[in-house]
Parts: structure tokens; sequence; C-alpha cells
């Protein structure tokens, strides 16, 4: 069988003409199908603002109305003129269902009203007492037979609950505006036992086109709106379309068949000619005449150099791969063998990368990635080597000019590296894990530096400092010289912290229930930072852990010595502290070290900590009760907990910010906040603390409140701790 090169280009590109008509109908089909799904769901987003706005306008005009009687009623005359009033407001105002004035008599009884009709309360249920909160009106909604209400209920009064106020109108009157916004003709479709439904009045009959708006109030399903959406047609799009799709790929057809039959048909058959040729040539002795070679690899070409940037780099964050990297380093530490240069390789551990990625996706760790290498290249020299290895591991090839100011060079890194970044309209917070090694000292040759590199990095990740340099047993060089860590680390080291201690007193039999400890200078004037600063930077530069070690450690060491049976000390953690994983483990090697009980120590968590990432925050804090430790809830009522956290919470005591009580008995809003804190603590059978107490008045005023537990200066300020068995001894 002959084979005809021509014929079977021309039948292959028409064959991949008609595959290219298909793929573009299924790609039209999809590209209607996700226009259909866009549009939609922009139109159901604009109706549902739009119900939202006119519910709140409803709720507006609704309240205008209550104030309207309300000041028509601020009479004694009350029933004559709402009944004259009622006469007429019912015909100007069609929507609105009842206007009701109740009142009470001195028993609490209702003593009269106006003949109700069925609204959301149940007057013959009621009495004073229920509505003694109404003194601000309350809007609510509810279903009543076959109608929804919005209902507003208060007091005629300002500063009374004798005499209060109903008005209901219907739910959905707001419709009829949103059928005029919205061009739509409304109808009742269905009512239902669990909601009303309207739906609009179209000449289709497809149910699939109609979209479905839920009117919800306080969680409770009132309706259901059902609205026409009018999609695309395919069809009657291909239709429109098709006819100039097949002239392009005519025209399409015949220039590839040309360029085909230029670039590839003829070089093939001249090459077939040459070779004829030369065999003509060979067998009669003739020389062929010689022509040009055809273009073709030019492309090839193009592609080639795209995919070698490819291999040179990291598609994610542009810079530079391992293998390139390694290259590098092998170059340098080659020409610092002849140069006698210095290079420092940094390893860079993002430790909590994983965490992030489960916590908030992949697409944003992704994006973390990105802004941290911004911000990597942004603090380096524009000659300094930066690659990203994997996952969150990135590597810093640098040279050293100045070995005693590499430490600060890696310091000025790190808290680069440490703030909050801003991706997407999240904050992320990168935990980090670095280790160095200098060549030649830690190193002669890439594999070494490398490995050394590693272990620092390793132990980086173990241990309470972030920063590691690694150093040889036979080593004396000495990289330590960082400011911020140093100057913690120094603190530490030479005993310049104490702790002090508040104590906390049960109002029930005046015994001391345990002591707060409180971190202080033990020489204020020698610290330009206050202790309260130097704790705000070593959270922000992630340096909060050996800090909290030392807080555990000193005060399991002084319960061990003053061995005072039932002596709690309650300490404080940070936000860093209840995301770390291994804090449940550190605490319990403390407790063992020193022999002291579990239930000596008292953990307080700020109110802000628990909902910052709840679910991890709460599964450590079940771990630390399981434990054995007592737990509380500090500051509550200045951060956003939820309820549904607080019920979750493995918490015994709930600890009433100061700025509630301070200048509680003179504000008698601060007293309601109390009272209603300690009662719902209560119900959630938690003890309270009330803090910041430092006035007889107060002291009586949450005794009356039946407060437990109080703690200010009012009761003591912070002792030492060599006072503390003398005022156990005074108090027990």
């Amino acid at each position: 069988m002959k084979f005809k090169l021509p014929l079977f280009s021309a039948s292959l590109i028409i064959g991949l003409a008609i595959v290219s008509l298909l793929a573009w109908s299924w790609s039209l089909q999809q590209v209607v199908q996700q226009e259909n799904r866009i549009q939609s769901a922009a139109l159901k987003q604009l109706w549902q603002s739009q119900i939202v706005h006119l519910k709140q306008k409803q709720r507006l005009w609704l309240q205008s109305q209550y104030h309207l009687i309300r000041n028509l009623l601020d009479s004694s005359d009350q029933d004559q003129r709402l009944q004259a009033f009622l006469w007429g407001y019912y015909q100007r105002n069609p929507s609105i269902h009842s206007v009701l004035l109740v009142k009470f008599d001195q028993n609490g009884e209702i003593k009269k009203s106006n003949p109700p009709k069925p609204g959301c309360l149940q007057l013959q249920q009621s009495n004073r007492q229920d509505f003694e909160n109404y003194l601000v009106p309350r809007i609510a909604s509810c279903r009543v037979a076959d109608k929804v209400l919005l209902e507003i209920v208060g007091s005629i009064s300002k500063s009374s609950s004798d005499s209060i106020l109903i008005m209901s109108m219907d739910y959905f009157s707001f419709l009829k505006e949103f059928s005029n916004v919205a061009q739509k003709k409304l109808q009742l479709h269905l009512s239902s036992g669990d909601s009303i439904e309207f739906t609009e009045i179209t000449n289709s009959t497809d149910d699939s086109d109609l979209l479905t708006i839920s009117l919800e109030e306080d969680g409770l399903l009132l309706g259901k709106l059902h609205l026409s959406s009018q999609p695309l047609l395919y069809f009657d799009l291909w239709i429109q379309q098709v006819f100039p799709v097949l002239l392009i790929l005519a025209l399409a057809v015949l220039l590839v068949y040309s360029q085909f039959s230029r670039l590839l048909i003829k070089p093939l058959l001249i090459l077939a000619e040459k070779m004829r040729d030369t065999a003509v040539t060979h067998h009669s002795g003739k020389r062929a005449k010689s022509r040009p070679v055809m273009p073709g690899l030019k492309v090839m070409h193009e592609y080639f150099h795209a995919l070698q940037g490819m291999a040179k780099h990291d598609p994610l964050t542009g810079l530079n791969n391992r293998v390139i990297f390694e290259d590098r380093l092998v170059q340098l530490i080659n020409e610092g063998k002849r140069s006698g240069r210095k290079y420092a390789l940094i390893l860079i551990e993002i430790t909590n990368f994983d965490s992030i990625a489960h916590l908030h996706g992949q697409y944003l760790a992704d994006a973390l990635l990105k802004r941290i290498a911004e911000s990597l290249l942004a603090s380096l020299r524009e000659s300094d080597n930066v690659s990203r290895f994997e996952k969150g591991l990135f590597a810093v090839l640098l040279e050293v000019d100045d070995p005693d100011r590499l430490a600060s060079l890696v310091e000025k890194v790190y808290q680069t590296l440490v703030e909050r970044f801003l991706v997407y309209g999240r904050e992320l917070e990168a935990t980090l894990g670095m280790g160095i090694a200098v060549y030649p000292e830690h190193g002669s040759d890439s594999d070494k530096l490398y490995r050394n590199a590693c272990s620092a990095l390793v132990e980086a990740e173990k241990k309470e400092w972030p920063i590691v340099f690694y150093k040889a047993l036979e080593d004396g060089t000495d990289y330590s010289g960082f400011t911020l860590l140093q100057s913690l680390r120094k603190a530490i080291e030479n005993d310049e912290l104490k702790l002090v201690f508040q104590p906390v007193i049960d109002l029930k039999d005046h015994s001391t229930a345990y002591f707060e400890a409180l971190l202080r200078w033990r020489d204020p004037e020698t610290h330009e930072a206050s202790i309260e600063r130097t704790i705000q930077i070593a959270e922000k530069n992630q340096l909060i852990k050996p800090l909290t070690n030392w807080i555990i450690a000193v005060t399991c060491k002084l319960l061990s010595d003053l061995k005072i049976e039932g002596l709690v000390i309650g300490i404080n953690l940070s936000m860093i502290d209840l995301h770390d994983r291994y804090l449940p483990r550190r605490i319990e090697n403390y407790l063992k070290q020193y022999g002291v009980k579990p239930a000596q120590i008292l953990i307080e968590i700020t109110e802000g900590q628990i909902m910052q990432e709840p679910e991890e925050v709460i599964e450590i804090l079940a771990h630390l009760g399981a434990m054995g430790l007592s737990l509380s809830i500090d500051d509550f009522g200045t951060g956003q907990a939820s309820l549904t956290y607080l019920k979750d919470l493995p918490v015994e005591k709930l600890k009433i910010d100061q700025s509630f009580i301070r200048d509680m008995a003179a504000d008698p809003d601060d007293q309601l906040i109390v009272k209603a804190t300690i009662e719902l603590a209560h119900t959630l059978d938690l003890k309270v603390i009330a803090e910041g107490v430092e006035t007889f008045a107060t002291n009586e005023i949450l005794r009356d409140m039946n407060c437990d537990y109080v703690q200010g200066y009012y009761i003591s300020r912070p002792i030492e701790a060599e006072q503390i068995p003398e005022w156990y001894r005074q108090t027990i």
C-alpha cells in the first residue's frame, strides 16, 4: 500500500478540526453552566441584600410608629386617646396587625387592655415581672396561626413598666416594596406548618430556574421566596455562534495545512529528492546541487529556555530551588578556599506550616510562603542567595563580612519573619526555627556545612530559643551576641526577674483561695522597658516560651519549698503557650521535678485567647484539666468569647475584668453587668472572682451579689514570696 503524506496530513488536520469543534461545543456548555451559576449567585446575593435592607427599613418604620403612639399616650387619658386614634390608624396603615396597651395593677397582674388580637406574647400567662426589662423596646418575630408577625414591645414610661405598648404588623409587608424594586410579581404559593412560601408569577413551567431565598429571623425559618433567574440557553447560544466558529475552523484548516506543507511535507520531499540525487551522484559520479536547511526547531528552542528556567526556580515563590542553591554553595565554598572568605548557611523552618495549612487551607498557606519570601529578600542584600527547599523550609547563604555583626543580622531576619502577615484579609503568624552553620568553622565542605546547619535547626525546634548556631565541642567561636534574645536570656540567667503574689480571698469565710503570681523586675530602675512591655515584645517575637518555663519552674520550686498544705498559686499563660502542643508535657515535667501536686497550680487564660483557633486551645486546656490543674478565665468581659466555647471549656473559675469592678459602686450599669455575669457563671457551675476590688463599698456589693472570690488592693497589694506563710496562717 502506497503511503500518501499530503492526503494523510489533510485527513489529520480535518480530524483535529472536528475534535476542536466538539471541544468548543463542550466548553461552550461549561461556560453557559458556569455563567448561569455565577448569574444565579449574583442575583441571589443582590435580592438577599435588598431584602435585608427592606427588613431593616420595616423595623425602623415599626419603631417610628411605636414612638408615635407612645408619645400620644404619654398622658393620663391614655385609653381614650388610643381608641380615638386607632379608628383611622388601621385604615391608614393596613400592614399594622394590632396595637395593644397593657396595664398592671399593684399585684403585677394585668389590670386592663384594649381587646387583643393574637400576637407573639401570651398575655394570659404574663405579669408585670415579665416586662421589667422592656424599658428599651424590643422587636421580635413569630408565627401566629396563618400569619407571621413582626412585634415591638416596650414600656410607655422611660422609667417604669406599669404600662406596656405592644404593636404588631405583617412580617411580609416588605415583600410589596421588594416586588416593586426587583420588578417581580409574587403570589402566595404554599402555606405549610413550617413556613409561608411566595413564588414569582412567570410563564415558565420549569421549577429548576427558580432561586429560593429563606426568610429567617433569629435562626427561625418564617418563609421562603422563589424567584426566577432566566438562565442562558445553551442551544440558542450554540446556534448563534456555530457559523462563525465553522468559518474560523475552515480558515484555520487551510492555514495549518499550508504551514504544515511548507514546514514538514516539502522539507521531507526535498530530503527524499536529495537522497535520490545522492544515489544518482554516487552511481554516476556527479555531485548534486546543495540546498539550504529548512527551519523548524525555533519554537522547540524557545521551550527549552522556558523549561530551563523552571528547573532552576521554585514555581511558588520564584526563589532559587534546591538544585541551584546547592550548586552555588559548592561554588562559594571553593571560592572561599582560595580567598579565605567566610559564609553563613542559614536554614529557616516554619514550624507551624502544617498547622496553618490544616486550619486555613493550602491556598492561604502558599500565599503566606510568598509573603515570607518577599520579606526574606527585603531583609537581605542582593548578593545573598535565598532558596526554598520544600514546604516551609528556606535556606539563605550569605557572606560574613564582620563576624561580630552576624548575630544581629540573623536576629533582624528573624524579627522580620515573625511579624503577623495579612493574607487575603486574614492575619497569619509564622513560628520559626533557625539553624546556622558558618564556613569554615562548622564545615570545610558543602555536605558537612549543610549537615551541621540541619543539626542546629533540629536543636532550635527542640529547645526554648528559636535561633541556634551550630557549635562543636572544640569550637570556641561565639555568635550569640543578640540584642533581644540575649537580653531576655541574660535577665533569666542573672536572676533579674522575680514573682510577687496577690491573694484571692473567699468572701464566705475570708480564707485565701489562692495567690496569683505576677512578674516583676527586681530592680526596675535598671531596665528601660517595663515588665509589661517586655512581655509584649517577647510574645511578638515568639520568645515567650522560655519566660513561661521560668515562671512555672519558680512557682513549682516555691510550692515545694513552702510545703503548705492546700496552698494554690495561679499563673498566667500567653496566647502562644496555648498553641504549643508540648505545653502539658512541659508542665508535667516541672511538677514531677519539684514534687508538686497538679491541684496546687491554677492556670489563668484571658478571654480573648480562646477565640484564636478555639478548637486547638480547648484541646490543650482539656489536657491540662485532665492532668488535675485548675483552670480559670481571666479578664472576662473584655474579649469575644462565645458561650458555646465557654460551656465546652474545662474551667472552674471565671474572673471578671477590673474595668467593670473598679467603679461599680458609683456606676449602676457596671453593677448590672457584674450581676448578670455572676448569675451566668453560676448557671454554668463556675466560681466567680472579682479583681480590682479597692473599696469597702465594692466589696459589700459583691458580697450581696453572691460573688465567690475577690482580689484587689482593698484585700492586699502583691506580697513577696517570703510573706506567703505568715499571710496564709492568718487567713486559713
